[in-house]
């Protein structure tokens, strides 16, 4: 490669990591140099507030009732196969083939069952935070200005901080 190829080559790759820090940089120049972080922790405040507790109770029925469900298809499953064993003996080799298929469908089914019921509660919790993500949302921001924050982060994505930075207890106070 000749020497003006290669310069080109380093020019390119000095323009091309300017431009990859060019929005960094940007973002840097955007954020106060003495940003003040707050964290609040959702968890906290979906179990200790009276709004959280009638959302996390509306969820838990909802849970329990098709907890109740499966529940009782599997004991469905479990008295069919108990009944199948007790009859293997007796039976034609080609039924008790047949019997069995029928009951690994069963099983095959109410795995399906299981893992719709799996998605829907997840569906669910996920509706239950942004909810409560609605209602606090002011809130958190009326705290935040005069807290003097510039960010505000979910505990769960926090490491480590110190308790001082620590919003969940106003949060929790106004939070009805």
């Amino acid at each position: 490669m000749s020497r003006f190829n290669t310069a080109l080559s380093i020019l390119g790759l000095a323009v091309g990591l300017g431009m990859l820090t060019a929005p960094v940089t940007g973002l840097v120049d955007a954020v106060p140099a003495s940003a003040k972080i707050g964290v609040i922790d959702l968890e906290k405040t979906l179990y200790e507030t009276p709004a959280g507790k009638r959302a996390s109770d509306a969820f838990d029925k909802t849970r329990k009732t098709k907890q109740a469900e499966l529940d009782k298809k599997q004991k469905e499953l479990q008295k069919a196969a108990a009944e199948l064993d007790k009859q293997a003996a007796v039976l034609k080799p080609d039924v008790l083939a047949q019997k069995k298929g029928e009951l690994e469908k069963k099983f095959v089914e109410l795995q399906q069952v299981y893992m719709k019921l799996e998605r829907d509660l997840a569906g669910e919790r996920t509706k239950l935070i942004q909810d409560l993500l609605t209602k606090a949302g002011p809130i958190i921001e009326e705290i935040a200005k005069s807290e003097g924050v510039h960010i505000v982060l979910d505990q769960s994505a926090v490491l480590w901080a110190v308790p001082d930075v620590d919003l969940t207890g106003k949060l929790n106070a106004k939070m009805k």
